[in-house]
């Protein structure tokens, strides 16, 4: 990824893309240009993917979303982080599902761990969830949990995970 998108970006911003990028091994992601409505963005061309970043914490992208989905013709993801990711700000994503029958927008997704490893964005309910992976995106219709117990130590581990690389970041 070229430094440029670095000098820009917040610390914790960084340590959240790379926390994606290592789940959509091994892509080699371009920094997207263009106005798309979003903040920093980077485009992962093989999985048809685009991730973006903001500490900005309100739900205020949605449409740019939408928009951005349309017109390149691939999922989107925004991370709101907050200045203080998960340990004052929680972590919110957003996603755009591009398909055939049309956009799907998925909003305020928290990070899971799953038991086996892999990487889910989950809603509050037990309602729809995405998993991340080197496939891309990919829309779950079931949570991927079996128990509270579960969904709580997933979540647990995720945010434990997004403090420790954020942490690490920060440090150089």
């Amino acid at each position: 990824m070229s430094n440029m998108i670095y000098e820009t970006l917040p610390t914790a911003s960084v340590a959240l893309m790379h926390y994606v990028l290592a789940e959509l091994e091994p892509d080699e992601p371009h920094q997207l240009y263009g106005n798309t409505g979003l903040p920093a963005a980077v485009d992962f061309p093989v999985h048809d993917i685009i991730v973006s970043v903001t500490p900005v914490t309100a739900p205020m992208f949605g449409q740019a979303l939408l928009r951005c989905a349309a017109a390149r013709r691939r999922d989107v993801m925004l991370i709101r982080h907050g200045f203080h990711p998960e340990t004052i700000d929680p972590v919110r994503v957003d996603v755009v599902l591009h398909s055939v029958g049309g956009p799907l927008l998925l909003t305020d997704l928290s990070f899971f761990r799953h038991r086996d490893r892999s990487l889910h964005l989950v809603p509050d309910d037990a309602g729809r969830s995405v998993k991340i992976g080197d496939g891309g995106l990919e829309l779950g219709i079931r949570p991927p949990w079996d128990s509270a117990w579960d969904r709580a130590a997933g979540l647990e581990s995720a945010a434990a995970q997004i403090v420790l690389a954020c942490r690490r970041r920060k440090r150089g």
